[in-house]
């Protein structure tokens, strides 16, 4: 039964009471049916406080409605916060960190291949360099000695002028050697490199380098060795004449091939090209004492001027003159023209500090006003040039006054020493504009036009 049905069964047993009940407070009602269904059993037993009721309770199992199930309802009361507490956004931090973690991981792993890989180029670079040398130094001591090459005579021309470079090029050109580059260093290694005689050869490709040095140097015997000096300041043609005084060569000749010549050397490129500039190699022919042997080509002979002047002029003076604002040909230039002027050192640097203050941006002096370049025209060049447009030309080139050239000539007047180059390039700290010479070859030097006219009288050259 329901408690429904319950209501119905009592209203059929008392109807007359029934009026009764709305008079009867809601408390005793319960008191009255609990007594009428009264456990004798249980009355013994403290009964329980249990809030009030609008529905009938009984106390008898059999006929109570069956309890709600009261207790699930606090389990998932009590455990529900619980429960979700694990699934609530707090843990999105420990996410993030354990992505963090994992692209930390990944860059690792990517910064660990690529040093892999750098590594990996690295060491094939080095064995790619090391089999390259290896080949090559296997290669060289081949050529070297001779060995393992195909036994075969070759007739081989060198001709007259050619240098150390050009002679290795041809062998190889020819077949004789496989490694020029190898074969010049070992050449000057054994001092080999000017004693190279030109003349028609026939040489076996089988050949070691020192048996191609006995077969190209045979010709010197029949040859005689001179030794010439040339002093500082010395002019081309002044050079020419001395060479074929010594019987090294001839004048023409030379000043011929002085005017045409051309060498590989990297100065070459930094000379001057003016259509004015008289002979091409005046001012690179370094003075200094050489050996030559008789009857030799003009082109060895200036190639070994030249050699030294490519030895003796240093990176350090390259450098200087780019501080200068100077190129390679204005500094032999003005060196030329110290050099015609100045015998001693510290006159030197003198004479170039005055020079340097003319040619200063807004000296207001912008010509040297030097004689030797005039007398450089005079006696180099006016007496063998016939057309006098030409003559004309040149010495609007080359003379340093007024209403000709402003600043330095078109080119050296002569070939300077290693004094003259340093002066050029390292001149005294001067306000010097002027300068004078006595007949004993005394200097005045003063900073004004007024000084430098009194300097002139005290000369003995007003």
């Amino acid at each position: 039964m329901n408690n429904k049905e319950f209501e119905d069964f009592f209203k059929d047993l008392d109807p007359m009471e029934e009026p009764k009940k709305d008079n009867i407070p809601e408390e005793e009602d319960d008191l009255v049916f609990s007594s009428f269904f009264k456990d004798e059993t249980s009355s013994k037993k403290v009964p329980e406080e249990k809030p009030e009721k609008t529905d009938f309770e009984f106390e008898d199992e059999m006929f109570a409605p069956p309890p709600p199930e009261e207790e699930e309802e606090p389990v998932f009361v009590k455990k529900e916060p619980v429960y979700e507490e694990p699934k609530q956004e707090k843990k999105k931090p420990v996410q993030k960190v354990s992505e963090s973690n994992a692209q930390k991981k990944r860059k690792k792993r990517l910064n660990t291949a690529y040093n892999w890989l750098l590594t990996i180029i690295w060491v094939s670079a080095v064995l790619a360099v090391s089999v390259f040398i290896s080949s090559f130094a296997l290669s060289s001591i081949n050529d070297l000695v001779g060995f393992s090459k195909e036994s075969k005579e070759i007739e081989i021309t060198i001709p007259e002028g050619y240098g150390l470079s050009e002679i290795a090029n041809l062998l190889e050109e020819k077949g004789i050697i496989d490694e020029p580059f190898t074969f010049e260093v070992y050449a000057r290694v054994k001092n080999m490199e000017t004693k190279l005689a030109p003349g028609t050869y026939k040489l076996n490709s089988n050949l070691g380098y020192d048996q191609i040095f006995q077969a190209l140097k045979t010709k010197e015997v029949a040859k005689n060795v001179v030794k010439v000096n040339f002093y500082e300041g010395m002019t081309l043609r002044e050079i020419a004449e001395r060479l074929e005084e010594n019987g090294v060569c001839g004048y023409d000749e030379f000043i011929e091939a002085a005017k045409t010549e051309t060498f590989e050397y990297e100065f070459t490129s930094m000379m001057g090209t003016d259509e004015n500039i008289y002979i091409k190699w005046e001012g690179y022919l370094f003075p200094d004492t050489y050996e030559f042997y008789t009857e030799s080509s003009p082109r060895s002979v200036i190639a070994k001027f030249i050699d030294n002047f490519n030895n003796k002029f240093t990176a350090e003076y390259y450098e200087r003159a780019k501080e200068l604002g100077m190129t390679l040909e204005e500094v032999i230039t003005l060196a030329s023209v110290i050099q015609s002027e100045a015998a001693y050192m510290d006159d030197m640097e003198k004479v170039s500090s005055a020079f340097h203050n003319r040619l200063a941006p807004n000296s207001g002096l912008p010509y040297l006003q030097s004689d030797v370049t005039y007398f450089y025209y005079t006696e180099n060049i006016k007496p063998f040039v016939d057309d006098p447009a030409a003559s004309d030309a040149f010495l609007s080139a080359y003379y340093t006054y007024p209403n000709y050239r402003a600043g330095l000539p078109v080119g050296p007047i002569c070939n300077p020493g290693m004094n003259a180059i340093k002066a050029a390039l390292y001149p005294a700290d001067t306000n010097y504009y002027f300068f004078v010479t006595d007949k004993e070859g005394n200097f005045y030097y003063g900073a004004t036009q007024a000084e430098h006219d009194a300097n002139v009288i005290k000369a003995g050259r007003g």
